[in-house]
Formats: C-alpha cells, structure tokens, sequence
C-alpha cells in the first residue's frame, strides 16, 4: 500500500496547496464541490439524483415535486456545508458527531452518559422513570381496548375483522432496555475506537482516513445513514492534510473503478480506498482549471461596464454554481427575465453553455 498511499497524499496535498495560493476560486470551487460531492455519495449508495434537480431544488425553484431521494440529498448537502463550516476537531467525537446529524445524545445511545451520585439525582431519575411506567401502561391497556371493542363490533355484524388487527406494540421504550438501540451504540463506540486507535498509532492521515472509512462500512454504525462514513473521512483529512477545504471522497470514489465489497482482504479494500482519494483531489485539481479558465473569459467580457451593471454579479454565479436558471438569476440579483436573458447574449456564445438543449426551463453552466 505505499505506492497507493504517497500518491493519493501528494495528490491531497498539492490540490489544497493549489486551492490556498487561489483564494480567488476557492468559494466557487467549495460551493460547487458540495453539489457535486452530494449527487456522488447518493449514486454510491444506488440512489439517483440529477444534478440540475438538486440544484433547482437548494434554490428554491423545482420543476416538480422532491423524491424522497432528493430530500435526503438535500439533507446531506446542508449537512456536508454544516460541517464544513464548524471546527472538525469537534465533530469526531461521539456527541459532536450526534450534533451534527441533529440527534439527542440518548436517541442513539443508552449509556453515553454518567450515572449521578447524588442522591436526589437518583431519586428523581428513578420518579421519571416510575412515570414513565404509568404512562406506557395506559397506553398499552387502552390500545387493547380499542382492539377488543373492534373485533367485538366486527362479530356482531357478522363480519370479519381485517387483517393486520392484532394487539399493537407500544413504541414507548425505555431506552436501557432496547436492544436495538444498545446495538446501535456499541458499533459506534467500536467505530470511535478504531478512529482513537489508528490515531494513536501516529500512522499517516490518509491512511487513518481509509482505515476509518472502511471501518464505517464493516461497523455500519448508523443505519439512516450510510453515507456518513465518506463524510466523516474527508473531516479527519480537513484536520491534518487539507486543512483549506473539504475534500469531495465520494465525487472521487464514484469515478474510481474500485467498489468496496466486504468479501475482499483488508490491503484491497483500503488500497482501492486510497485510489479514490486520489482521484477526489484529481477532480478538485481539473475543477480549479476550468473555474481559472471561465474566471478569466468572463472578466474579459466584464470589462468596460457601467458601474450599476448587474453583468460582474450575474457572472459571478456561474463560477459558485454548477446550473444557473433565470429564475434562479432572478431570484438572487432581482432583475427581470428579459434582463437575464439579455446579460446571457452579453456574455457570448461560447461561454456559459446551455445544458439542457430545450426552448424552456433552459440552464446554463460551466462544466
């Protein structure tokens, strides 16, 4: 794994590099790799998410109604720029990680906490828990009248009852007694103690990055969420290796042609976990290229405008966007359709390209 390992480090290293000596592509690289990041990590995991959707759809302007598969990948895009926004020494902890998905510590894990020694803690623990008693009694002793009423109506018409009509479980659990939940807390206090341990070895960051991912896939801490792994390996790599951006490992790993596979031996799947990281920074690399390149041709046509022009504005989003819609330059620079449309044939017909073929809904972008 050293051959794989010093190139995607290299790799890594020389795109944040390059990303810090251009801070003037660096919003427009962070907000578009964020896009792209998204509909990636959702195709890893067999769902499908067109780009211009999603991008409709974070600007408030769909064509239709949102899939569940796009309101999950919106759900990811906020929380893949939430964390690119906070500190990511934070978020690789076990409440800093249940923060960032929104989740009560006790939601996912029945001992995170410690037992209180004083007495009156435990006196009123021990209140709320006899409360809670009462309660999911109640409930369960009602649910059972409400099922023998029903079926004592069905036989008194002659009828029979449908299917389905049994004695309900209560969803009230005590979370000291679930099962499920206690599983669930003891595959990420596993996943933590690789993390910790890997850490502890002083081994490389991108091979700790690989290691924990592949961890990630093994332990599957998180059901409702599988795609965090890729997510929480790129914060590990924002600590020590591209401290400038967030690397997008799912764009990376989509385009490699490894595909993780629980069966393979432990050099493979982390060496083809390495592979994708290179080319993750590959991309960011490219991406940079054409931005530098798109920057400077709308500058050029940028020039020699009135001070009041809107046109410096309107370029600028195609630089931070992926697809811009003239409702979407209407909503953000609050000009008219003709305008936009206007400012389109100002910039030329070679750059922006419109991206859909179609006389309405058009799009255009820089890809």
């Amino acid at each position: 794994m050293a051959d794989p390992l010093d190139r995607a480090s290299r790799a890594l290293t020389r795109a944040d590099e390059r990303l810090v000596r251009t801070p003037h592509l660096e919003d427009g690289v962070r907000s578009r790799s964020h896009l792209f990041d998204t509909c990636a990590s959702m195709a890893l995991d067999g769902d499908l998410v067109h780009l211009e959707d999603l991008v409709l759809h974070d600007a408030g302007t769909d064509k239709r109604a949102p899939t569940h598969e796009l309101t999950r990948a919106a759900s990811l895009l906020a929380l893949r720029r939430r964390s690119d926004r906070l500190a990511p020494e934070a978020l690789l902890s076990r409440n800093g990680l249940l923060a960032l998905i929104g989740r009560q510590p006790d939601e996912a894990e029945p001992g995170w906490m410690t037992d209180r020694t004083a007495g009156e803690g435990r006196s009123l623990s021990q209140s709320n828990l006899s409360r809670q008693d009462i309660a999911e009694t109640e409930v369960t002793l009602l649910a059972e009248i409400d099922v023998v009423l029903e079926r004592s109506r069905h036989l008194a018409e002659g009828t029979l009852p449908p299917l389905g009509a049994s004695m309900p479980r209560t969803a009230v659990t005590r979370h000291g007694h679930d099962p499920e939940a206690s599983d669930r807390a003891d595959r990420l206090d596993d996943w933590l103690s690789v993390l910790n341990e890997a850490a502890a070895l002083n081994l490389p960051p991108v091979l700790t990055a690989a290691i924990v991912l592949d961890a990630w896939h093994m332990l599957q801490p998180l059901d409702s969420w599988p795609e965090l792994g890729r997510l929480l390996s790129a914060i590990y790599l924002k600590t020590r290796v591209t401290t400038c951006h967030l690397p997008n490992l799912s764009s990376g790993l989509r385009k490699s042609p490894f595909r993780w596979r629980r069966k393979d031996p432990f050099q493979t799947r982390i060496a083809g976990f390495l592979s994708g990281f290179e080319r993750a920074a590959q991309e960011t690399m490219d991406q940079m290229d054409r931005l530098s390149i798109a920057q400077e041709q709308l500058e050029r046509h940028c020039r020699g405008r009135r001070s009041h022009s809107r046109l410096p504005e309107f370029a600028q989003m195609f630089l931070s966007r992926p697809l811009v819609t003239i409702p979407m330059a209407r909503q953000d620079l609050g000009v008219t359709a003709a305008a936009v449309d206007r400012m389109i044939r100002q910039l030329g017909p070679a750059l922006p390209r419109e991206l859909t073929g179609r006389d309405r809904y058009r799009a255009w972008g820089i890809l």
